[in-house]
Parts: structure tokens; C-alpha cells; sequence
């Protein structure tokens, strides 16, 4: 019973972290702030996290294992156009991602002043390198590499501004689909 009650809390402070750190940003989010939107006493939140920065790397790590995976088992895959292995592997990825939308734009728009800074940037290099495999595998000619650059910094764009604006699943998913496609189609007729 006592292990059920320090689950609860611990899930508590973590959705009004969510919150907090969705509403402001990292720098801006007190823990103060998590305590009163979790109705706990701040020294609470240290039993179960060493300080702010733990409790933020909490909050979007799971972000960082969905990309990853996704990009390697679609790299994995050897036959099929582009658009074929992202329908195949990398859209129920997304759609997960989609799901944890509000962790991935803490992540990516709200995390200066933590490790994970960056994230952004490190992400489209990420897909750069994904999509030069892919433009290797099936372009007709070689092209240069700020395109993968470009392109990857639009998808990852792209996605940011589905999260964002997000209105209904049915809406992520369509508003996806019709960017897929808008994508594909370009990088196919490469």
C-alpha cells in the first residue's frame, strides 16, 4: 500500500512538472510552482528528485528513446522507398511522439539553461544524417549535403508546429499525413 501512495506522488509531481515546465520553461519554473500545481510541500519533490535539473531530465527522456528508436529501425529496414519505410516503421513513432507532444516541446523549445539545450539542434542533425542515407540509397545523383540539412530542418519544423498547434489526434494525424506526403514527394522525385 505505502509503495502505491509514493507512486502516486512521484506521478503527481511529475504531470504538474509537465505542466509548469510547458507553461514557462526550464529557466523560468520554480519548484515552488511544481509543489503548489502538485498540492504537495516542496520538500517533497526532493524526496523523489535531487533538484529541478533531475526532474526536468524525467520529463523528457522518454522523448530522446522514441526518436532514436524510431530512426534506427527504419535505417534498418533494406528495401522500399523512403515514404514506403516511414510508413512502415517511423509514422507510429511520431504518432507516439505526438501523444507526449507537450514533453517534446519542453524539450525542444522550453529546455535552455539544462544539458538539453540543444536538443533541437541535435535533432535535425539526427535526421540529416537519416536522410542522407536515404538520399544515398535511392537519388539518382548526388547532391549536396546542406539539402539533407534543409530538408531535415523543415520535417523537424513540421512536426514542432503539429505538437504545437495541436488540436485533436484526428487533426495531428491528417496535418501529418499531408505533410508526409508533401515531403515524400519532393524527396522522391529526386
Amino acid at each position: 500500500m505505502a509503495q502505491v501512495l509514493k507512486e502516486e506522488i512521484r506521478n503527481r509531481i511529475l504531470n504538474a512538472a509537465e505542466e509548469v515546465f510547458y507553461e514557462k520553461d526550464y529557466r523560468s519554473a520554480k519548484l515552488t510552482d511544481i509543489a503548489d500545481e502538485a498540492n504537495i510541500p516542496v520538500a517533497l519533490i526532493y524526496t523523489y528528485f535531487k533538484n529541478k535539473e533531475k526532474l526536468f531530465d524525467a520529463i523528457v527522456d522518454s522523448i530522446y528513446l522514441n526518436i532514436g528508436s524510431a530512426i534506427y529501425e527504419e535505417e534498418a529496414l533494406d528495401q522500399g522507398t523512403a515514404s514506403e519505410r516511414f510508413y512502415e516503421v517511423g509514422e507510429k513513432y511520431i504518432h507516439e511522439l505526438l501523444k507526449e507532444r507537450k514533453r517534446l516541446i519542453i524539450l525542444m523549445d522550453k529546455s535552455s539553461g539544462t544539458r538539453h539545450e540543444r536538443a533541437k539542434h541535435e535533432l535535425i542533425a539526427q535526421m540529416q544524417k537519416h536522410i542522407d542515407i536515404s538520399l544515398k540509397r535511392q537519388a539518382k545523383e548526388k547532391y549536396d549535403p546542406m539539402l539533407a540539412h534543409i530538408l531535415a530542418s523543415n520535417f523537424t519544423e513540421g512536426l514542432l508546429e503539429i505538437a504545437r498547434h495541436y488540436q485533436s489526434k484526428e487533426w495531428a494525424e491528417n496535418m501529418l499525413k499531408l505533410m508526409a506526403q508533401c515531403y515524400y514527394t519532393g524527396v522522391e522525385s529526386l
